[in-house]
């Protein structure tokens, strides 16, 4: 944990640079020229990609927020109390990231299956760079463990799991799979569709390990709120994955 990674002296006034405001930063900068080489690579033209990328970050970042509040304000039971302490949720900005991509898209000209398709290995590779400013923030923490390789984290006496580096780790490999253009590419929409059955599979099982239960929970005892997201997602991108496959049979036998 290292959430200050420096301080910068500027006319006289000490700022602090935050490890986790770096690292998204260069999860951003990281994702959106990834997102553009892919999309050329795909034929897409390069104005239309950067103008989508930037309504999909922010897009994204209300998702984000959009989503943290809704999830507070069911712990908490009052939207003040959720609005006065602001936070980002993942799934909240992939949803609205997704959303404000393909409108996006749409408005500068681009197919919008072929550009959700681009965005690929991008948002992976983005997502595990955030991963790490998570683990320097001292967010996203994980349940206790006896592992040589837990961390401890100021305060604390136990050691936990590195659960952002979990993720990373898991990300990375996801974006090595989708590296080659042409890997789940039988049809269009397919790479996108299928990222997300990966990606929702892989964080629902994640989660076991999470530590941060009172911040990752709707209801006590039960599944966290990133475990229903991965859930009610798993299915709408298998039922994506079959309309797709439905419609290219149609196609073939007309």
């Amino acid at each position: 944990m290292h959430p200050v990674l420096t301080t910068l002296e500027l006319h006289g006034v000490s700022r602090p640079l935050g490890s986790y405001g770096l690292l998204l930063t260069a999860a951003l900068l990281a994702g959106g020229w990834l997102f553009v080489f892919q999309g050329q690579r795909a034929g897409l033209e390069r104005g239309a990609l950067i103008s989508s990328a930037a309504g999909a970050v922010m897009a994204g970042f209300c998702g984000a927020y959009l989503c943290s509040a809704l999830v507070l304000w069911v712990q908490l039971g009052s939207l003040r109390a959720a609005l006065s302490a602001p936070g980002i949720v993942f799934y909240g900005g992939l949803i609205g990231g997704t959303a404000g991509l393909a409108a996006c898209a749409r408005r500068f000209g681009l197919p919008v299956l072929a550009t959700l398709d681009a965005a690929l290995p991008a948002v992976p590779v983005a997502h595990a760079i955030g991963r790490v400013g998570c683990l320097l923030g001292g967010c996203c923490y994980g349940a206790e463990t006896e592992l040589p390789w837990g961390v401890h984290y100021p305060l604390e006496h136990v050691a936990r799991h590195p659960w952002p580096l979990y993720e990373a780790a898991a990300l990375l490999a996801l974006a090595a799979l989708f590296w080659s253009p042409t890997r789940f590419s039988e049809r269009t929409g397919q790479r996108a569709t299928s990222y997300v059955i990966l990606y929702a599979t892989l964080r629902a099982a994640l989660e076991t390990l999470r530590g941060d239960r009172v911040r990752g929970l709707l209801w006590d005892g039960g599944p966290s709120t990133s475990q229903v997201l991965s859930f009610a997602l798993l299915l709408g991108a298998i039922a994506g994955l079959w309309r797709l496959r439905q419609g290219c049979a149609v196609r073939a036998a007309g």
